[in-house]
């Protein structure tokens, strides 16, 4: 589930859709649309998370990350990976809520008990790890990412860790 200036979204992977709820009366109540055109045949079988921030990003279970504007799908692929995921769970976005706008994808890499950090064209920029046997990234399953305040906060099993988050380039 996704929210972008105000409209709900939900991505159901089994049929390949992403629904778009439109508040009515401070409620969804009416019905969603699509927010892919189903002619498009896009596939998101494998679909783990989406993140919003006028683009919308999906990640799959493979690691891959689509990237969709207005519902249609743009050119978008990860690179510079030093060695590929496993067990992907949750991509977060950061910057503000513009298409265009600076900021980052963090992709919470639960296989490997890291989380990546992505420029928004997709180049690596960096990855994070707990200390060889440090319980903070076992059982990864989400993230959140405050860069103005330098914080990462990661839900493991069932802890909640708070870490500062490095400048870039420190």
């Amino acid at each position: 589930i996704g929210g972008y200036f105000g409209n709900l979204y939900v991505l159901e992977p089994l049929q390949s859709r992403i629904l778009k709820y439109v508040p009515v009366d401070n409620a969804y109540t009416a019905s969603p649309s699509d927010y892919l055109d189903p002619r498009l045949g896009v596939d998101l079988t494998g679909a783990v998370d989406l993140a919003i921030d006028g683009n919308m990003y999906v990640l799959l279970a493979d690691g891959t990350v689509k990237k969709f504007y207005d519902g249609v799908e743009q050119a978008f692929s990860l690179s510079g990976l030093p060695d590929p995921m496993r067990s992907p769970t949750t991509l977060f976005v950061s910057g503000e809520q513009k298409p265009d706008a600076p900021g980052y994808l963090y992709v919470a890499d639960a296989g490997n008990e890291r989380v990546l950090q992505f420029d928004k064209g997709g180049a690596f920029v960096r990855q994070f790890m707990a200390q060889p046997g440090a319980p903070q990234f076992r059982g990864l399953r989400g993230i959140y990412v405050d860069e103005e305040q330098r914080r990462l906060y990661v839900l493991s099993g069932r802890t909640l860790w708070l870490a500062d988050l490095p400048a870039l380039g420190a």
